[in-house]
C-alpha cells in the first residue's frame, strides 16, 4: 500500500470514541450516529505506526467538514423516510375510512417494518402492537396472524426467545382455526427459531418438521427450501452430518430453481459452516467464495450476510494457520460493518481479531476485546453480544497465562446467560471453567 503524506496543515480528526461520547443518546440522532461511523476513516499516523494492526472503531478519526459534506444527502435518507412512514399512515386512515381493516393493519405493518430496516426496533415494535390492536378486533383472523408474526420476529432478532415463542403460539393457534397455511407455517418457522435459540434442539426439530409437512401440503416452495435449511443446521448442530448434508442439498435445489439468490446465499454460508467442521476446508472455502457470488446478485445487497460470510471464511483460515489471509478478510469484514452501522457485526468481527492475536500471543489483542465490550454498553445495548464477548476475552486470557482475569470474564458471562436462559452456552462456559480448574 501506497504511503500518502498528510497534510501538516489539516486539523486533527476528532477520534469516534470521543464524538459518540458527545453525541446524547437520542433515538432522533440515530441517522447522524450512523452518519459518524461510516464517515470515520482510520488516521494515517496510526495506520504507519505500531499501534495500526490494533486499530479499532473508536481510534477511527472523523473530521468535521466531511460530516458536513454528508449532511444533506443524511438528511434527505432521513427525510425520505420519515415521508415513507407518513405515507404509511395516510394509507392506514383510508382503509380505516374504507372500513377495511385488513387493509389498516397492512399499512402498520408496512410502517413497523421500515423502522426495522433502519434498525430503529423500539419503534417498530409500536406500529406493530398498533397493527395488532387493530387486527385483534378483526373478524378476520388472519391480521392478527400476521402482526403476531412481525412482533415475534421482533423478539427473536433482539434475543427475545420465550417472548417470540409466545407470540408464534399464539399464531399458530389462530392460523390453524383460519385454516391459513401460509401463515400456520410462518409460526411453526418462528416457534422452531425460539427453541432453537433457547437450546431446545427436540422442540426445534419438532416444530421445523410440522412447519415443513403443512408447507409441502400447500406447495410453498420457498417455505419449503427455509426450512430444510434451518433442518441442515439443527442437525449439523446434533452431530449428524450425513442428515444435514442431505437436508441442505434439496433446500439448495429449491433455491436455485426459483432463484432466490439471497437464500442460496445463506444456505452457502452454513454448508460451508458444514464442510469446516467435517475438515473438508478446501471444499468449504469454495462455498463460502460461491456464498459470495450469490450474495451480490441479490435484488438488495443484504450487507450484514456479506460480513458473516466473510467472517466464516476468516475463521476457517485462522484455523488453517493462514493468519495474513484471515486478518484480510476480518479487515474487509470490518470495514463493511461500519460503512453499514452493524454494530452486532462489528463486535463479532473485534472477537474474531482477538482471537486471532492471542493464537499469536500477542498480549496486544486485549484491545479488541475492550472495544467489543464498549460497542455492547454504547451501542448494541444487547446481552448476547456482552456475554460472549466476555467469554472470548475470557479464552484469550487463559490463553496467554492469565488464568484468574480469564475465570472472572468467563463467569461475567455466565452470569449473563443465566438471566437469558442459554443453558447450552452456559454448560460450554462450565466445561471450560472446569478445564481451567483442572
Amino acid at each position: 500500500m501506497k504511503r500518502v503524506a498528510r497534510d501538516p496543515t489539516a486539523p486533527v480528526p476528532v477520534r469516534v470514541e470521543r464524538a459518540l461520547h458527545l453525541l446524547p443518546d437520542l433515538e432522533a440522532l440515530l441517522p447522524l450516529r450512523a452518519l459518524l461511523i461510516s464517515a470515520s476513516r482510520p488516521d494515517e499516523r496510526q495506520v504507519w505506526s505500531s499501534s495500526g494492526p490494533y486499530l479499532t472503531l473508536g481510534k477511527r478519526g472523523v473530521q468535521p467538514d466531511d460530516l458536513r459534506r454528508r449532511l444533506g444527502a443524511a438528511v434527505q435518507r432521513m427525510s425520505a423516510h420519515v415521508e415513507a412512514l407518513f405515507r404509511a399512515y395516510i394509507e392506514a386512515l383510508d382503509a380505516d375510512q374504507r372500513r377495511d381493516g385488513a387493509g389498516v393493519v397492512a399499512a402498520l405493518l408496512g410502517a413497523g417494518r421500515l423502522e426495522e430496516r433502519v434498525g430503529r426496533p423500539t419503534q417498530a415494535q409500536v406500529w406493530y402492537d398498533s397493527a395488532l390492536g387493530v387486527a385483534e378486533a378483526l373478524p378476520n383472523r388472519r391480521p392478527e396472524v400476521e402482526s403476531l408474526r412481525a412482533l415475534g420476529e421482533l423478539d427473536l432478532g433482539l434475543g427475545r426467545s420465550v417472548e417470540g415463542a409466545r407470540h408464534f403460539q399464539r399464531a399458530l393457534a389462530l392460523a390453524e382455526a383460519e385454516f391459513d397455511q401460509v401463515g400456520a407455517v410462518g409460526a411453526c418457522e418462528g416457534l422452531g427459531d425460539a427453541a432453537l435459540a433457547q437450546a431446545q434442539w427436540p422442540g426445534a426439530q419438532a416444530w421445523y418438521t410440522r412447519g415443513l409437512r403443512l408447507a409441502e401440503e400447500s406447495e410453498q416452495g420457498p417455505a419449503i427450501g427455509r426450512l430444510l435449511h434451518r433442518l441442515g443446521r439443527l442437525a449439523a448442530q446434533q452431530g449428524d452430518r450425513s442428515a444435514a448434508a442431505e437436508h441442505l442439498r434439496v433446500a439448495a435445489e429449491r433455491f436455485e430453481a426459483v432463484g432466490a439468490a439471497k437464500e442460496m446465499a445463506q444456505l452457502l454460508n452454513s454448508r460451508g459452516t458444514l464442510e469446516a467442521d467435517g475438515g473438508q476446508t478446501a471444499v468449504a472455502a469454495a462455498s463460502y467464495r460461491e456464498a459470495l457470488a450469490w450474495a451480490r446478485r441479490a435484488d438488495a445487497h443484504d450487507i450484514s450476510l456479506e460480513v458473516s460470510i466473510r467472517v466464516n471464511l476468516a475463521r476457517l483460515q485462522l484455523g488453517l494457520d493462514r493468519l495474513l489471509e484471515a486478518e484480510e478478510q476480518m479487515r474487509r469484514a470490518e470495514q463493511l460493518a461500519i460503512a453499514g452501522n452493524l454494530v452486532g457485526s462489528l463486535i463479532q468481527v473485534y472477537l474474531l481479531m482477538g482471537d486471532l492475536r492471542g493464537r499469536q500471543n500477542d498480549a496486544g489483542g486485549f484491545v479488541f476485546f475492550e472495544q467489543a465490550i464498549e460497542l455492547c454498553h454504547t451501542l448494541e445495548r444487547s446481552p448476547i453480544f456482552e456475554a460472549r464477548a466476555y467469554q472470548a476475552y475470557g479464552e484469550y486470557k487463559n490463553r496467554l497465562g492469565d488464568r484468574e482475569e480469564g475465570r472472572a470474564y468467563q463467569d461475567r458471562a455466565r452470569e449473563i446467560m443465566s438471566t437469558l436462559g442459554r443453558t447450552d452456552e452456559i454448560e460450554r462456559i462450565s466445561e471450560f471453567l472446569t478445564r481451567v480448574s483442572a
